[in-house]
């Protein structure tokens, strides 16, 4: 039986760039020190960014995610670093769950990634 990666995701993967502004939290929840991230790997449960600081397994993350055509309004949620390789010395490949999204971002934020994949498999054909 295989146990590699693609068999034990819950949710498709959708290999997508959006800009992502990610703020660690401290120890009393409050974001710190914001940057931006490109995403490389989205889905209902997560993604990959490609973040310019390193990071430590566990860090939760405040994040603002900016869907395609949508810069005004980004959706919100809270992650939490589950791995990190580092590509460079500037650049840290790095998978981040999705832990928490107020209930209307998660819709948008749902909405967005099934019309994104219905674009997929329609090329797809």
């Amino acid at each position: 039986m295989s146990t590699d990666g693609a068999n034990r995701r819950k949710y498709a993967r959708l290999d997508l760039a959006l800009t992502v502004s990610y703020a660690p939290l401290d120890s009393s929840g409050m974001p710190t020190d914001p940057r931006e991230a490109l995403s490389s790997d989205l889905s209902a449960g997560g993604l990959r960014l490609m973040m310019p600081t390193q990071s430590h397994m566990g860090a939760q993350l405040d994040l603002m995610i900016y869907l395609e055509g949508n810069d005004d309004n980004p959706v919100k949620a809270t992650g939490e670093v589950l791995w990190q390789n580092k590509i460079s010395p500037t650049s840290f490949e790095t998978g981040v769950a999705i832990r928490s999204m107020p209930d209307p971002d998660k819709r948008r934020f749902m909405e967005f990634v099934f019309d994104q994949m219905t674009k997929v498999v329609t090329h797809a054909k």
